[in-house]
């Protein structure tokens, strides 16, 4: 990782674009929990609510003058959860758990409402799951599914 300052900045529409790109990453998509395309009138509409909404922060994470990631807040109460991604080519480089670091940091600082940050990280991205972990995440519960389309496909019913 480079030695340049890392530092988040709140976004704003200047951000649409490049925020666009990032989050129709393949990986970025495979590690969504919606995992379609998303297209770019859909983006746009929902960054401008995601701007004037509240209970919302998006950041951006810089290495010097280099957009690196990404990560919002979405506040519940007193909970807010993260979601966050690392440009395709800064991934594996440290940078995950540093985002997840400064707003560990910016949230106690400026949120001091918010009590607990929360993250929801599909079990197969370990990368994610290993960038909590390191910044004092522990897991507190599994959820477990079954696709239903499983057994109608294969023509039986339960």
């Amino acid at each position: 990782m480079p030695k340049q300052k890392l530092f988040l900045r709140k976004a704003d529409m200047t951000d649409l674009d490049m925020l666009f790109e990032w989050a129709n990453n393949e990986l970025v998509r495979q590690n969504a929990f919606n995992t379609e395309q998303i297209s770019y009138e859909e983006h746009k509409k929902w960054f401008k609510e995601l701007l004037d909404d509240s209970k919302q922060m998006q950041f951006i994470m810089y290495s010097g003058s280099e957009p690196i990631g990404q990560a919002r807040l979405s506040i519940h109460m007193d909970e807010a959860e993260i979601d966050y991604s690392i440009a395709s080519e800064k991934r594996g480089m440290g940078y995950g758990k540093e985002l997840i670091h400064l707003l560990q940091k910016i949230v106690s600082n400026e949120y001091t409402s918010i009590r607990k940050l929360v993250a929801k990280v599909k079990t197969s991205n370990a990368a994610s799951i290993c960038c909590f972990r390191k910044n004092g995440f522990s897991e507190t519960y599994s959820q477990y599914e079954y696709d239903m389309t499983k057994c109608r496909s294969e023509g039986y019913h339960i």
